[in-house]
């Protein structure tokens, strides 16, 4: 595959900044990247702003709150009696290992292994805790960089999520721009590089094997 900085770059130039993620604290990322799941982020925005209101988006209020209570303000991001047992756990998590404070001082590899041992906390929602809430070096793969793989790569399926994380954490230093290019990523995911392409909107469609390929399928040529 091309080198992703040459892909961070381009999809800049084309997108724009992103500046995520859009919260108020470490422990309000943490709340959003477990009502995010399965859900759209206006639908998770929409529940964290009723936590809010109950003031539950701290660990020691949302810890010792009733489920029903929660269950209602979180009835928009969906699976809410799931989610709101996951927050609870969370909460409980956060604060009997001595607050987010006390987790930030704690050594990656350490600080997620916890986090996966956490219910409805895997590698995905791992990742993206410790990018944007602990602002960690961590590669976020997603549906959305899944996607990406398989099209620069060209092939059937996408690259192993060992090889995706290899590609950008090798070609990309610092946690910003970790940050930074996975939200690009998504954003160019919800826009040209969809489940059915727009490959004549793809700013790196040159460079996109299959890009290249839906170019030659437009212009009759092949080869």
């Amino acid at each position: 595959m091309i080198p992703v900085a040459e892909v961070y770059r381009a999809l800049k130039a084309a997108h724009g900044p992103q500046e995520w993620w859009p919260a108020e604290g470490a422990f309000e990322i943490m709340v959003g990247a477990l009502l995010v799941q399965r859900t759209t982020w206006r639908s998770a925005e929409t529940a964290i702003a009723a936590l809010k209101t109950r003031g539950l988006v701290d660990p020691g209020r949302l810890r010792g709150a009733d489920l029903a209570v929660i269950e209602a303000c979180i009835k928009s991001a969906g699976f809410y009696r799931t989610k709101a047992a996951r927050l609870r756990n969370l909460a409980s998590f956060v604060t009997g290992h001595g607050g987010v404070g006390a987790l930030a001082a704690r050594p990656t590899p350490e600080l997620r292994a916890l986090l996966l041992g956490l219910d409805g906390v895997g590698p995905e929602t791992a990742d993206a805790i410790l990018l944007y809430a602990f602002e960690r070096r961590a590669v976020v793969v997603d549906a959305y960089l899944r996607r990406l793989g398989q099209r620069l790569a060209g092939g059937a399926s996408a690259p192993q999520d060992i090889r995706l994380r290899a590609w950008v954490g090798d070609g990309i230093a610092e946690a910003p721009d970790l940050n930074e290019f996975h939200a690009l990523v998504v954003a160019h995911g919800k826009q040209a590089c969809r489940p059915e392409p727009r490959c004549g909107e793809c700013p790196i469609g040159s460079r996109c094997r299959t890009g290249r390929k839906a170019s030659r399928s437009s212009s009759g040529g092949s080869g």
